[in-house]
């Protein structure tokens, strides 16, 4: 599958790689790995944003949000009242207590939904990998996917990319909206 290469900086040459991306019944399906090996005193995190139309965004009254965060999940963030929370109160994909667990340190997502009535509903994502050194986030490198649902069901799903200049502000001005004691570069 695709491969996406770090293009600057200490982990210059290192790549994150799409090991799987299909499209499922009701969404899509992905994995992806990564080669950058570990620096002392940096943790290697993967960090998300989803831009949509769905119910999750209506009801979190936010159509772009760090991923992930919904009125299922149980801790409030005091930069966001209201009925959506998150995982914990780090603006990471993965929890603590998932690394513990076992989760990555690659990254693997299985988004999915109903159909809607009428219309579509679609799916951004920008995922990224990412050094983290304190508060301190630098993004290594990143990748844009997604998918729509239509209305008589059929998913359509995005060709996995380098995200457009406009997406990347997207995604730092919601991690920053949604996490502000931390820095995005």
């Amino acid at each position: 599958m695709r491969v996406f290469k770090i293009a600057a900086g200490t982990h210059s040459g290192k790549h994150i790689h799409v090991t799987r991306y299909v499209k499922t019944e009701r969404g899509v399906d992905i994995n992806v790995e990564h080669n950058v090996p570990a620096v002392a005193g940096k943790e290697l995190q993967w960090v998300q944003t989803v831009y949509s139309n769905n119910g999750i965004s209506k009801a979190c009254g936010m159509l772009s949000r760090v991923d992930p965060f919904s009125p299922s999940r149980t801790v409030p963030l005091p930069a966001v009242p209201g009925i959506c929370k998150a995982d914990d109160l780090l603006p990471f994909y993965w929890t603590e207590q998932e690394l513990a667990d076992g989760a990555g340190p690659g990254f693997h997502d299985a988004p999915e939904g109903p159909a809607p009535d009428k219309g579509r509903i679609w799916r951004q994502f920008i995922t990224a990998l990412t050094e983290v050194s304190g508060k301190n986030v630098h993004h290594l490198v990143a990748i844009a996917w997604g998918y729509d649902r239509l209305a008589g069901g059929e998913v359509r799903v995005a060709v996995i990319r380098t995200p457009q200049t406009e997406e990347m502000r997207r995604h730092g001005r919601t991690l920053k909206r949604m996490y502000p004691d931390w820095t995005y570069t």
